[in-house]
């Protein structure tokens, strides 16, 4: 009893962590296996009630063939609703082991990313305190490596609060905030923002926001920076000469904002793997692939969806779906 009751809490764990996500297929499989298990009793009732009508002799007579019948179909649900659920049981455990790696990376590498965000700020400091002369006057060359040290230091200091935003995000740790404004207001922000970086690479940056007003409650902060992250996304990816464009519309009670880019043709195979952490196209060394990532999580947290859209003979197009706020 003692080795049973540790399993059973495992087991009950288990399907709870998981079916969050999956749903209870043990329920689906019940139903699964009721309705075809009706189909032959249905079979059985018809043969014994034809076979009533001819007399006690002719029910006799197929009594047993309808009682094996009844014994095999019996037996044979209830082996194969034991294996099915055997395996369903398995592949929850599997699910739920990955779950709990994942979460338990997502926790080591928060951690990580705090533990060395203290060093990465002395070093910063210091590297200011030569900067500005307080150690001596520098030697021009010195005055290079030193501007060599802090680009890096500050390209650490980027990744490192972009790995600590996105884990906080993920982890549902960062609560949004409940903020009443216009999808449309925030994406002309955005857009004014990112004209700059657009027209440094000869980019052609249009909007297309129509008249009606998006109504949205939610953390402006957040979008704010989701929609800066998709913006930025498209340009960097934009060859110079390229087009960028978004648009906002309402599809019904939600927020439709595309964001198109006449860069390179998406992959198929890298159309949901480019929202994961650290992804990047093939040829692509800029930046660290979060911002996708952190966009996604933003989105989701706001009960939304993304998705991307590319095609040989068509813009690559990024889709953010955003409940709007009910009237």
């Amino acid at each position: 009893m003692s080795q049973k009751n540790p399993e059973n809490k495992t087991d009950r764990s288990t399907r709870a962590l998981v079916s969050r996500e999956l749903g209870d297929p043990h329920k689906r499989l019940l139903s699964v296996f009721f309705m075809t298990g009706v189909i032959p009793v249905l079979a059985l009732l018809y043969i014994l009630r034809v076979n009533m009508a001819f007399g006690v002799k002719a029910l006799a007579e197929i009594g047993p063939v309808l009682f094996f019948a009844g014994l095999i179909m019996t037996l044979g649900s209830v082996i194969g609703y034991k294996i099915v659920r055997r395996i369903i049981a398995r592949a929850f455990a599997y699910a739920a082991q990955a779950k709990r790696a994942d979460e338990l990376k997502s926790s080591f590498a928060l951690s990580l990313a705090h533990d060395l965000k203290s060093p990465l700020l002395v070093i910063k400091a210091n590297i200011s305190n030569l900067k500005a002369g307080f150690l001596g006057a520098l030697t021009p060359k010195q005055e290079e490596t030193v501007n060599v040290c802090k680009d890096v230091a500050d390209r650490m200091n980027t990744l490192i609060m972009g790995l600590i935003d996105t884990y906080k995000i993920e982890a549902r740790m960062a609560e949004p905030a409940k903020d009443s404004f216009d999808l449309r207001d925030a994406l002309k922000e955005q857009v004014r923002e990112c004209a700059a970086i657009a027209g440094s690479k000869k980019i052609s940056l249009s909007e297309d926001l129509g008249f009606q007003a998006l109504p949205f409650e939610g953390d402006r902060a957040m979008i704010l920076r989701a929609l800066h992250n998709l913006l930025s996304n498209a340009i960097k990816y934009t060859p110079s000469g390229g087009k960028v464009s978004i648009k906002a519309s309402c599809a019904d009670s939600f927020g439709l904002i595309e964001c198109r880019n006449t860069g390179p043709m998406i992959p198929t195979s890298k159309l949901e793997k480019i929202f994961d952490k650290f992804e990047r196209l093939e040829g692509t060394e800029e930046g660290q692939g979060l911002g996708l990532a952190i966009t996604k999580d933003i989105v989701e947290i706001h009960q939304g969806r993304i998705w991307a859209t590319s095609g040989a003979w068509e813009p690559n197009c990024f889709i953010i779906l955003l409940p709007l706020k009910e009237k």
